[in-house]
């Protein structure tokens, strides 16, 4: 059975972490801190029609009684700035030694309770087993158990579609930061939900956690078994080797071609880096990108 996450190291990161921030500037999301409490905004916006994951405290129960369909208040608020951590579950993070998943996972909840800290709200997605996960937007500290706990619960499985965890984004009303960490090993193109995203004015930092040689084919003649199907596979020799060789590589620089046309900032961090170390490495980069 493995061990309940976070671990108090990763608590104590957390703390370190969020403290610093504030120290230096605060988390970088666009819109300013709430000032105390919970808000989903202060002004009603319009009525959407409830899917799952979205906050049921906003039921408008008078229209459902009109209706017979459920719908949901939705809000603004012109100063809070809305985090949004997309995370990549699929059967791929699960390997490495130490897996993938382990930073990824510590680095979502590092930077979502720094958040939280300082009042921003905070929207949770997670593509794992063939489907897509999603914690309602929350705000506010005491909010940071309930994001452990659905963290905790997640175990990284299944086939990778990035597309559809960031068709799950819900809108903000002001466009909203997006956090995608991932391998970005997406049969589909790793670039397709990220380029999506950024075309309709969503702020997206990049994190790709995987090897520095994730990307190499190994020698001819290697089985390797596919960790999110049941196939496997024989890496072949001569030029079927050096196609396949191209075709990751352009996979790989699909993604990094995407972030360079929009701008958006792209961290590699290897899965065995130190959660403080990956962290500093994450700040650095992203402060230095969106000071341009």
């Amino acid at each position: 059975m493995s061990a309940r996450f976070p671990d108090a190291e990763t608590l104590a990161v957390c703390e370190r972490y969020s403290l610093w921030l504030r120290q230096s500037g605060g988390v970088q999301v666009r819109g300013q801190p709430l000032p105390v409490g919970v808000s989903h905004g202060l002004d009603f916006d319009r009525f959407a029609e409830y899917q799952p994951g979205m906050d049921l405290r906003h039921l408008d129960w008078s229209l459902y009684a009109r209706s017979r369909r459920l719908y949901v208040r939705q809000f603004t608020d012109e100063g809070a700035g809305t985090l949004i951590i997309v995370l990549d579950g699929s059967g791929s993070m699960g390997l490495g030694d130490p897996p993938k998943w382990l930073l990824a996972r510590q680095m979502a909840a590092v930077l979502a309770y720094a958040a939280l800290r300082e009042v921003h709200a905070v929207q949770l997605i997670v593509a794992t087993q063939g489907e897509i996960r999603r914690l309602p937007t929350t705000a506010g500290v005491d909010f940071a158990p309930e994001i452990f706990r659905f963290l905790d619960a997640q175990i990284p499985d299944g086939a990778t579609d990035l597309g559809a965890a960031a068709a799950a984004v819900s809108p903000t009303g002001q466009g909203g930061d997006v956090v995608f960490i991932s391998d970005f090993l997406d049969p589909h193109g790793a670039d397709r939900g990220v380029a999506s995203l950024l075309s309709q004015g969503f702020r997206v930092d990049l994190c790709r956690v995987a090897a520095p040689d994730e990307f190499e084919l190994p020698p001819a003649g290697t089985v390797i078994v596919d960790p999110e199907g049941p196939a496997h596979r024989v890496i072949p020799s001569g030029s079927a080797r050096e196609d396949l060789q191209d075709r990751l590589d352009a996979h790989r620089g699909a993604l990094d071609a995407t972030a360079r046309r929009y701008g958006a900032p792209l961290v590699d961090l290897s899965p065995d880096a130190r959660l403080p170390d990956a962290l500093e490495i994450w700040l650095r980069r992203i402060a230095s990108a969106h000071a341009r």
